[in-house]
């Protein structure tokens, strides 16, 4: 049994855990991890399952509780898996090797005042952190902002602050019971000395989850077109959707310090409840009637996550994102996202101006009779929509060495006064080791990219080379390393950043030369280490030393060794006669769409502006 075959596409979303690093994930190779709690815990289970199968990670995860009525929301099959196992309370002792526990508790659940309730927490508290102690494992404990109290107006609370609890309120008890559980786990971890997080999260967003939010009526209404209701109040509330919470998790094991508390919320996603409803209105006017009554408090509060940020773990699902998310999966029709209104209304303007660089590339490219192919996401686009994929931003092309060279030898004659070729030759504001065309009168620029003003940030298109590397495996890791290395000596230089790559050995050495090198050295370090194969007359395996397909390694040279014509948006451009074994090298299975909380542009760009280009459309003439 695959989760795949039995998550749907709103599942997917968060079992995929899109937004967490390759190498982050990697790091929980081979572990045993405990789980224990509710809904949360039943969506982390299948989400860690889920990278079993898709990273091969072979992660063995321990699903622990009272007995076996736990499973109740399980889907059966889960009990015939290698990677999974239940195990109840009274035969917790007999496990071993475990390297991480993970408590959920009542994160996300609605609780009310319960005897029996709190006796079967603190029994479950006790039993999980035996493992935690006779193991040494470290431990990660979710609560949510309910932990808090009843926070008053415009006050976000940060990991130390409390406010008041009123103690008459049966709603208060989710809030005492969080306070004495954590107060619990930290009593046990400074007695057993184990290693322990306490991750405290928004309101929590989940498509497609059994957790009983404050938002289920008003998805429910819009999705139907029904006039939907949302009480407004004073106060604010921190929200966070589902795979950012994972996503702290996963930092939890293996970047997060232990012993701390952080809160989680998602990006942009502290609002009063009428700002919520009027993001919603926003959105889903032309749907349905949304009005704003009331003054109904929740159980719940703002919370101040800087300092997780600061900590390298950064939110990366918005407010807006994660409730159209939501209210779609309530939907009966309309089972997939559709085109977001992305960077204001201008996606469609910046894809028909990514096509316009395309054939201008095509015709220079055949009249100086040079190879090229589409890549990265606008080759895949090509082969599964036949054109951009809808929520892409940007497009790429790919080239070997002696093609790309030829071609920055002539480019910048050929293109017409509209557009700058950009290589680091010809803007020395600019240190990318590939090369653009850059739309003049224009902007378009990520957070990094705005910093370096003097550069040309016009609307870009990619133009990388790929180079040869050894045919050993020991030249082509050393090769890579070097690549690695000499990458991160550019950018950490360029952006005025300290290296920090996991690594202390490799960041030590990073900030040392970084430090000692000119930046230019650094840059020309770099381009002799991607050019170091260039005159090997029997290279076997290529690379893509300057993109982000590096941390893929290296694959076999025939894969670019002759150009098919497909069709793209109405004109026939060229991709790799092998595209299907280079697309699989890529992403696997690469027919698949990608999950829809990903389906909002491939950049986050903070600077747009396309000047006289807005509502540009190239007309095809053929």
């Amino acid at each position: 049994m695959h989760i795949k075959d039995i998550l749907n596409e709103f599942e997917t979303d968060w079992a995929a855990m899109p937004f967490v690093e390759k190498e982050k994930l990697s790091m929980l190779r081979n572990k045993n991890i405990v789980i224990y709690g509710h809904e949360l815990a039943r969506c982390l289970c299948y989400a860690l399952l889920y990278q079993n199968e898709t990273k091969n990670l072979n992660i063995k995860i321990t699903l622990t509780g009272k007995s076996r009525i736990c499973l109740k929301d399980y889907h059966s099959e889960l009990l015939i898996r290698d990677d999974f196992e239940f195990i109840d309370f009274n035969s917790i002792s007999e496990l071993s090797n475990i390297d991480y526990v993970i408590y959920t508790g009542i994160c996300g659940e609605i609780q009310y005042e319960n005897a029996q309730v709190f006796s079967d927490e603190i029994a479950a508290i006790k039993a999980v952190s035996s493992v935690s102690s006779a193991q040494n494992a470290k431990t990660i404990v979710l609560n949510d902002s309910r932990v808090y109290g009843l926070g008053i107006a415009h006050r976000a609370y940060s990991e130390n602050e409390y406010a008041k609890l009123d103690i008459n309120s049966p709603e208060s008890f989710s809030a005492q019971f969080m306070r004495t559980a954590e107060t619990m786990w930290k009593c046990l971890q400074k007695e057993n000395t184990f290693d322990l997080t306490i991750l405290r999260t928004g309101i929590l967003l989940g498509p497609s989850t059994k957790f009983t939010c404050c938002l289920d009526n008003a998805f429910e209404s819009i999705a139907k077109k029904k006039d939907t209701l949302i009480n407004g109040s004073d106060k604010k509330y921190s929200f966070v959707y589902i795979s950012d919470v994972f996503r702290a998790i996963v930092y939890s094991i293996t970047d997060l310090k232990s012993n701390t508390v952080y809160n989680v919320e998602g990006i942009n996603s502290t609002v009063s409840m009428t700002m919520l409803g009027t993001i919603l209105h926003d959105i889903y006017c032309e749907r349905c009637n949304i009005k704003i009554d009331g003054t109904k408090e929740l159980s719940a509060c703002a919370i101040n996550a800087n300092k997780i940020s600061e900590n390298g773990c950064h939110p990366q699902i918005d407010l807006e994102t994660a409730l159209k998310i939501c209210v779609m999966s309530k939907m009966n029709t309309e089972k997939g996202m559709r085109l977001p209104h992305s960077h204001e209304g201008r996606l469609s303007s910046i894809q028909q101006l990514m096509l316009a660089f395309l054939l201008e590339m095509d015709r220079i490219c055949k009249k100086h009779n040079i190879k090229y192919f589409l890549g990265g996401g606008t080759l895949l686009g090509a082969i599964r929509h036949k054109g951009f994929i809808p929520w892409d931003d940007d497009a790429d092309v790919m080239m070997l060495r002696e093609d790309y060279d030829k071609f920055c030898k002539i480019a910048a004659k050929e293109l017409p006064p509209s557009i700058t070729f950009q290589t680091y030759e010809n803007d020395k504001h600019c240190f990318y080791d590939f090369a653009k065309f850059r739309l003049n009168g224009t902007i378009f620029a990520t957070g990094f990219a705005k910093e370096h003003k003097q550069m040309h940030n016009g609307v870009a298109f990619d133009i990388f080379c790929h180079d040869k590397t050894a045919n050993s495996r020991l030249g082509q890791k050393l090769h890579l390393a070097m690549t690695l290395f000499t990458r991160a000596l550019v950018f950490n230089k360029w952006n005025n950043r300290k290296a920090e790559n996991g690594n202390k050995i490799q960041s030590v050495l990073t900030n040392f030369f970084k430090w000692v090198f000119p930046l230019k050295f650094s840059l020309w370090l770099e381009t002799k280490t991607l050019k170091f194969f260039k005159n090997k007359k029997n290279a076997r395996y290529l690379y893509d030393g300057m993109g982000r397909n590096i941390y893929n390694g290296c694959f076999p040279i025939e894969y670019l060794d002759e150009a098919i014509y497909v069709d793209f948006d109405g004109y026939k451009l060229p991709v790799p006669k092998e595209y299907d074994k280079y697309l699989r090298f890529l992403y696997g299975d690469y027919m698949e769409l990608a999950p829809l909380s990903t389906r909002m542009g491939c950049h986050a760009i903070e600077l747009c502006d396309i000047g006289k280009y807005d509502g540009f459309k190239l007309y095809n003439n053929k």
